[in-house]
């Protein structure tokens, strides 16, 4: 499986891409998927990797770290300097010695660049779902089908009640893929599977996917904000913003002339904390706050008038779920919650992993797991198969 559920070329493609698709058949047949995780986004690259072997306390993490992008090598999750990025990996792989070099990547894919669409077809046998697609993509998706490469979801399955399929079609441009794959090829890095940001975050922050409740996970990053609609854990709708914790310290660091390093430093101790320094911080990051749960508020709305027709649907969103290393802003999750009048909370992605963190002391903070969240979801694919 390579992009999400299952790969579907829209023609004869790379063979780089059926051989790993195969790989990854195999090993979930047959053995536990012992994949490292690789988070790439414009800046940096995070990687984690768990030991398969399950214990009473849940995965021991067998390596977990980061490493800068070379400047300019990627934009806007588009890779625009092949070369450097490949020696940036190759100098990585060199230097860590704890993943083992047979192991396989799960790389995610960059969530400003997807399109998913929620499409309704009439019922019909499982086999001919796939021959109904294309001619959706072609209404739906801005691009000629053959440049793009597209993966999809019957929600509830083939047999769920109501008068039509309600199926999630993920696609990516076919010459963005080709890159990923060829970067990753040419570093030495063996593919087991390529996939969303969304897709890999929701796995780890959803312990059960088959409840039926709706939430919005925010993934809160450096540069930009991922909103992600989940019904259980089938992904309805996402959508991306230019605003993350980047324009926080932009913020401080006008209105307090100061650095972005000391602006920086502000925001992780302050946060929205409005009895430090006179509320002075919290003034400076609420105008900010508000763009952001204004573009919260247009996700619910969007939801409310789009996506509830979808089968057993509930009519509200049940809760918005915070992930990402700017989300562990102090104050962020209380000051969503009394604008949306929506239960916000950070989420915990390490809740299937290690499951009440009962016997096992988790091997990351709380606020590190937040960053590392896309991370944790790749690293558990072939383990939760």
């Amino acid at each position: 499986m390579i992009l999400g559920v299952s790969f579907y070329p829209a023609n004869c493609y790379n063979v780089h891409m059926r051989v790993a698709q195969c790989i990854e058949s195999y090993l979930n047949h047959f053995v536990r998927l012992a994949a490292a995780g690789l988070d790439i986004s414009d800046e940096t690259v995070k990687y984690l990797m768990f030991d398969p072997k399950k214990t009473a306390g849940g995965y021991r993490m067998i390596a977990s770290g980061e490493f800068k992008v070379p400047d300019g090598a990627i934009v806007k999750g588009e890779i625009l300097k092949e070369d450097e990025l490949v020696e940036a990996f190759a100098a990585w792989r060199t230097q860590e010695k704890r993943i083992p070099r047979s192991t396989f990547f799960v790389v995610s894919l960059p969530e400003e660049k997807s399109f998913l669409r929620v499409i309704q077809l009439p019922h019909m046998k499982e086999e001919e779902v796939q021959h109904a697609i294309r001619w959706e993509i072609e209404a739906n998706i801005p691009l000629a089908f053959e440049d793009l490469i597209y993966d999809y979801e019957v929600i509830g399955g083939v047999q769920s009640a109501g008068d039509h399929l309600d199926v999630v079609v993920t696609a990516f441009p076919k010459p963005l893929i080709e890159t990923y794959v060829r970067v990753l090829d040419r570093a030495g890095l063996p593919l087991a599977a390529l996939e969303l940001e969304s897709q890999a975050i929701t796995r780890s922050v959803i312990p059960d996917f088959r409840d039926n409740s709706v939430r919005i996970i925010a993934d809160i990053g450096r540069t930009r904000t991922s909103f992600i609609v989940c019904l259980g854990g089938v992904i309805v709708f996402t959508t991306t913003v230019e605003l993350g914790g980047q324009l926080f310290e932009e913020h401080l660091a006008k209105a307090f002339h100061i650095s972005q390093e000391e602006a920086r430093l502000m925001k992780t101790r302050i946060g929205l904390n409005r009895k430090e320094h006179n509320g002075e911080v919290f003034d400076a990051l609420l105008p900010i706050m508000a763009v952001l749960a204004d573009e919260l508020g247009r996700v619910i709305e969007y939801y409310r008038h789009h996506t509830q027709h979808m089968h057993g649907a509930p009519d509200a969103i049940e809760s918005i779920m915070l992930v990402g290393g700017d989300a562990n802003l102090l104050g962020l999750e209380t000051y969503l919650s009394s604008a949306l009048r929506i239960r916000c909370f950070l989420a915990d992605p390490l809740v299937w992993a290690y499951p009440g963190h009962t016997f096992m002391i988790p091997p990351l903070r709380k606020n590190e797991a937040l960053a590392f969240a896309t991370t944790i979801g790749l690293a558990l694919r072939g383990l939760r198969a």
